[in-house]
């Protein structure tokens, strides 16, 4: 067998309140490029992106360099109790590099529950769970800027060696 030639990765999340999802990644900044569902949803979407019908609802965004993320309300390959389902555990996290971490300390301050962190590898992560319990883990490359803009609005945790 050849080896795969990798071109990107994505994250599906099985959401049990589509409206509540939605609202969380799209007020971080994330824009939907592809939308199914029945008609009445897809009259939700933004105007010009792309739909198609479907039983469920569910909507992909996309990131930078060929990462995907999906949220959707079913799927025929997941038994639909998951979507009621909450997520306890952080055994499975997204890592999504950003550019700076303070427009998501401005608007979600109050939900971040982990320590925001300058790890000595050049970076400053904060950690917060989307409505399903799902970990993100948004990453900006480290700068004295970018630590001093933070540092305006939380406590920042620095990691050594």
């Amino acid at each position: 067998m050849g080896k795969l030639a990798f071109t990107g990765i994505g994250v599906h999340i099985s959401t049990k309140d589509m409206a509540a999802s939605r609202k969380f990644y799209e007020t971080i900044g994330f824009t939907p490029v592809f939308g199914y569902g029945p008609e009445e949803y897809l009259k939700t979407l933004p105007v010009g992106c792309p739909t198609a019908p479907e039983k469920f609802r569910g909507i992909s965004y996309k990131l930078a360099d060929g990462g995907d993320l999906e949220i959707t309300d079913g799927h025929p390959a997941i038994k639909p109790e998951v979507f009621k389902e909450t997520v306890n555990s952080g055994k499975i996290s997204a890592m999504i590099r950003v550019e700076s971490v303070v427009p998501l300390i401005e608007e979600y301050k109050d939900r971040i529950k982990f320590p925001v962190r300058h790890y000595y590898w050049n970076s400053i992560e904060v950690a917060l769970r989307d409505p399903d319990g799902f970990v993100l883990v948004f990453i900006a490359p480290f700068s004295d800027k970018e630590l001093a803009d933070v540092k305006k609005l939380v406590d920042v945790e620095t990691i050594n060696p």
